[in-house]
């Protein structure tokens, strides 16, 4: 039988290892409350992502899987320049593509060209694409047009955009279809946003204001998003901030860089809507690789709740996307 001593040892170490436990219950309790990891962490490491992702990088043209674990699963690196892209609910990767014959491709995830689609003799440049329920929606640029196309290759239909911007590189950018008919444009070398209608009228448009000493206004509108509020999220860009703003033109609400300086926020890019109405924005680091954060979210109440890094896998990420469960049909609304 132990002695009183052994015993009364026992119970101490019994003693401190629940109090031990206890404690790290409640540092696991404040960690999942923690809403953003403070300056120079960040929340990629040792945490599951909530998505899996597919990222653009821009420095090295190519498109790449993420899984929750942040690894890299899958790479794509076309023989020409990508920027952007769309993931359909089919599991198709379409995006445009700089070559001598410039064309649109539809590829699989073994990489098999399903269908390509050159367009060199009807316009000069076609850079972005984003996608409405199951058509897609191609940003022509001199002439500068919104082409409807199916998610066969098909197009269905041409609407000609009042953008001004005289060189082909960013006439027009993102077109997004709206539910009332109308489409929501982003003008990047006019650093303006536009919506029209279905006959392509103006209806409504809003210039962001110049800031600090940078080139204004080309490059100043990166990316926009209908609210469900009705007001309008605008990626500033190369001015590395969000603005929300309403129906007159007012700013109701800005994030700057200064925000979150741990983010780096250098270029406020690609911006989706997820199904919790938080939103994911991709920060484009061309230039300024190798510090802060590709990607993060802003939950509804406009708070930064995750941000995504890996230096090691990319470079600038000119996309970084969301692989959502279910297709979200509005998302784009």
């Amino acid at each position: 039988m132990p002695s009183l001593n052994s015993r009364r040892q026992f119970l101490k170490s019994l003693g401190l290892a629940s109090s031990l436990i206890g404690l790290d219950c409640t540092a696991l309790a404040k960690d999942s409350q923690r809403s953003f990891p403070h300056p120079g962490v960040t929340s990629t490491h040792n945490r599951e992502h909530p998505y899996e992702l597919m990222i653009c990088d821009y420095v090295k043209f190519q498109i790449s899987k993420v899984n929750k674990k942040g690894n890299v699963v899958w790479d794509h690196k076309p023989k020409g320049k990508v920027w952007d892209f769309v993931l359909t609910d089919d599991d198709k990767i379409i995006y445009p593509i700089i070559t001598d014959t410039q064309e649109v491709r539809c590829i699989d995830f073994q990489e098999n060209i399903i269908w390509s689609w050159p367009y060199a003799d009807r316009y000069r440049e076609i850079i972005n694409i984003t996608q409405h329920q199951s058509q897609l929606i191609l940003s022509g640029q001199m002439p500068p047009q919104a082409i409807m196309m199916s998610r066969e290759g098909k197009i269905q239909n041409q609407l000609s955009i009042p953008a001004k911007y005289k060189h082909q590189h960013g006439q027009l950018g993102n077109v997004y279809a709206l539910n009332n008919n109308h489409f929501l444009v982003q003008l990047w070398g006019e650093g303006t946003v536009l919506e029209v209608d279905e006959a392509g009228t103006e209806v409504w448009r809003f210039a962001v204001p110049k800031k600090g000493t940078g080139q204004h206004p080309a490059g100043t509108v990166q990316d926009v998003l209908r609210l469900d509020n009705g007001n309008t999220l605008v990626a500033c860009g190369t001015q590395a901030r969000l603005l929300e703003v309403n129906r007159t033109g007012k700013i109701e609400w800005e994030f700057t860089a200064n925000d979150h300086p741990e983010l780096n926020l250098t270029n406020a890019c690609n911006l989706q809507k997820l199904k919790d109405g938080s939103i994911l924005v991709t920060n484009f680091l061309r230039g300024n690789s190798g510090r802060g954060a590709h990607a993060f979210i802003l939950s509804k109440e406009k708070q930064v709740i995750w941000s995504f890094t890996d230096h090691q896998n990319f470079t600038a990420a000119s996309q970084v996307w969301a692989i959502q469960c279910e297709p979200l049909n509005d998302t784009l609304n």
